[in-house]
């Protein structure tokens, strides 16, 4: 029933688009509409019912962020694992949820994997990214998919929309190098087709050695050393289409491939620095989206995706050498229909239809491959009110996903409902300030790599989780030199049953059930802007955040038992200052978290030790025969502090960045 429902929606669609389309060409003389060239609407942070942060690209440019992950470490909330280096793996966490649960968005699809279930941020490039988005719990947009609707929160890419002014084409070029051997260029193009019709098309390539210092203070044999094996060469494209039908509705659609080759340094032992593993990855995907309304109330929505990646992993050992290669495929549909009762009250449902398979030819467990196929549907009908000082939305996600695994007789199917509620109320009309609750329960069946290839082959749980947040918010002005201020607070509770820990190594994790954890924490964020006249100002953002984690599964158990998990630090946060001036913009940054475990038991041995990252920006634009110009230096790590966000995995140390571009 389900696949036909779908079906039926789609196929309805572009039955109502073809009937438009006639009608338009029985007009002879209208003419086709406009693209809009407008940018994508800021959604406001203040308003909204569950914790909100988003960053533009004006905002990025001016701190001098260079990477996807440089943007997650300033959101609050977050646990970034990051292996190192500029090929390290990335990964993004939610209050101690971990990365499973967080969904990757890239222009409102997410992106999967079945294999770990944890998406590499460091795959995605911000060359042609409008705005970064992180909603925790679920976004007041209830015309979404249904897969959203299941994850404990969203890191949302948007591409840029193209905006044509005097001339139907336009352009960016830039240059980056750095240490490390790093060279990175980008060639951004836009160009009007028709009043109807753009496209646009993004291409880059970085390559860099990666060998930069550090020091192992335990090492007595070689405390002072360079990472080896650490190059990577990365190749990334993407081109994008924009056709507006007018009455009939707009047609996105995107095109996309990356293809990486690095080196896998490893961990770092004792009176060894051999390195010999690479791996391989290549992803291609296409999307679409499609949008058109079938009445001044009635709105509907379909999106549709092919998803490859192959994956080849070599490791070498003395005379011993082992290939893994993994090939995933991913179909998935999504409709959805929102329907708008009245000006306050709003109701959607939506319909998720998925297909996954994994195929390897892994050495470890050639005697029995699993070869494991996973059906997904999914289908999540969600409800909104809204009015000036009260907005609230409720959904309900029901998941059935049905596996099918090769030589193992036990094929698993997983149900589950997980309703979601939350509200906003500003109690006085006088001032910004608005209160803000929301409950959340999340349904995460286990990773291929969890069931199948952990390094102990087990049977695990399904995860069952509960996310609770009360919180406030408030923006204002206080002065005409503090003429903007905007701060939040939030107070969180999680309680996880049978959570899933991963045991991180870059490439194969061990598994586990933990039983019980509960999570509770608090968020605080702060921006602000203080004038210092009609061309000068200044900008500050700051986030901190506690976060206690900790193993509630036996109390008898005096090894684990409130323990912190792993990886989760108790105190982080981040501030950046921005001076913006007519002569040289600067920015100063500073991450920072406190100790953390990498294994269960939080004993001194099993310590990491915090850190602080210092970092500087300058960014200058200069206009050159016609051209916008721009020059943007970064020194990053200035005080060359020697620290790990994941264990034996040591990140770089003092380096710059130039980088050098213009439009045309």
């Amino acid at each position: 029933m389900r696949i036909l429902f779908s079906t039926f929606l789609f196929f309805y669609s572009f039955a109502c688009t073809s009937l438009l389309a006639q009608t338009n060409d029985s007009i002879k003389t209208q003419k086709l509409s406009e693209v809009e060239v407008s940018a994508h609407i800021k959604p406001s942070a203040a308003r909204s019912t569950t914790p909100l942060q988003v960053i533009t690209t004006e905002s990025i440019t001016e701190q001098g962020l260079q990477s996807v992950s440089d943007v997650v470490r300033r959101f609050n909330g977050v646990v970034l694992k990051d292996y190192g280096g500029i090929g390290g793996l990335k990964t993004v966490a939610i209050r101690g949820m971990g990365a499973e649960h967080t969904a990757i968005s890239y222009d409102g699809i997410t992106v999967s994997n079945v294999l770990s279930g944890q998406v590499d941020i460091g795959r995605f490039a911000l060359d042609n990214i409008s705005a970064v988005s992180l909603s925790i719990s679920q976004s007041d947009d209830i015309f979404q998919t249904a897969r959203v609707l299941g994850s404990a929160g969203v890191l949302n890419l948007q591409t840029a929309i193209p905006s044509f002014n005097e001339h139907n084409h336009e352009g960016k070029a830039r240059i980056t190098t750095g240490s490390f051997g790093l060279f990175n260029p980008v060639l951004d193009y836009s160009h009007k087709i028709s009043n109807s019709f753009a496209i646009s098309a993004n291409g880059s390539w970085q390559r860099a050695d990666g060998n930069y210092p550090f020091k192992q203070e335990d090492d007595k044999l070689l405390p002072d050393r360079k990472r080896k094996n650490s190059d990577v060469d990365i190749f990334r494209t993407e081109i994008n289409i924009f056709n507006n039908f007018g009455k009939s509705g707009d047609l996105r659609a995107k095109i996309y491939y990356f293809d990486s080759e690095r080196g896998l340094p490893g961990s770092v032992t004792i009176a060894n620095d051999y390195a010999a593993e690479r791996l391989w990855d290549k992803n291609f995907f296409t999307q679409m989206v499609y949008n058109t309304t079938f009445s001044p109330k009635l709105k509907f929505r379909s999106q549709a995706k092919y998803d490859y990646t192959f994956t080849r992993y070599v490791i070498e050992e003395l005379s011993d050498r082992k290939t893994n290669r993994y090939k995933q495929h991913e179909i998935y549909l999504s409709n959805a229909l929102l329907y708008t009762i009245n000006n306050n009250f709003s109701a959607s449902l939506a319909e998720d239809l998925s297909y996954n398979t994994l195929n390897n030819d892994m050495a470890t467990f050639a005697d029995n491959l699993p070869y494991p196929k996973r059906y997904n549907s999914l289908t999540g009908i969600a409800a909104k009110y809204d009015i000036k000082q009260f907005t609230a939305t409720a959904s309900l996600l029901a998941t059935y996903i049905s596996e099918k695994v090769k030589n193992n007789s036990d094929n698993n199917t997983y149900k589950r409902l997980t309703p979601t509620i939350s509200a906003s109320y500003q109690p006085f009309d006088v001032t910004n300030l608005r209160f803000r609750v929301s409950y959340k329960e999340l349904f995460r069946v286990p990773t291929f790599t969890e069931l199948y290839y952990s390094s102990i082959s087990k049977k695990l749980n399904p995860e069952l989780a509960r996310q609770f947040n009360m919180g406030a918010t408030w923006v204002g002005s206080i002065s005409d030199v503090l003429n903007y201020v905007n701060a939040s607070l939030d107070v969180y509770y999680n309680n996880v049953r049978n959570k899933i820990i991963i045991i991180p190594y870059p490439f194969m994790a061990s598994s586990t059930n933990l039983g019980k954890v509960r999570i509770k924490g608090v968020d605080l964020k702060l921006a602000t802007n203080i004038s210092l006249g009609d061309k000068m100002n200044v900008d500050i953002n700051g986030s901190y955040s506690y976060m206690e984690a900790l193993d509630m599964t036996d109390p008898g158990n005096s090894k684990t038992y409130k323990n912190q998990i792993q990886y989760t630090p108790k105190h982080s946060g981040a501030i950046t200052v921005g001076f913006n001036n007519p002569w040289v913009n600067f920015s100063y940054s500073i991450v920072a978290a406190n100790k953390r475990y990498f294994n269960i038991q939080n004993i001194k041995d099993n310590r990491i030790n915090g850190y602080s990252d210092h970092s500087i920006s300058l960014y200058k634009k200069l206009r050159i025969k016609g051209y916008d110009c721009y020059l943007q230096g970064n020194l990053l790590n200035i005080w060359n502090e020697n620290y790990d966000i994941i264990a034996y995995y040591p990140m770089p140390g003092r380096s710059f960045k130039i980088t050098g571009g213009f439009k045309f």
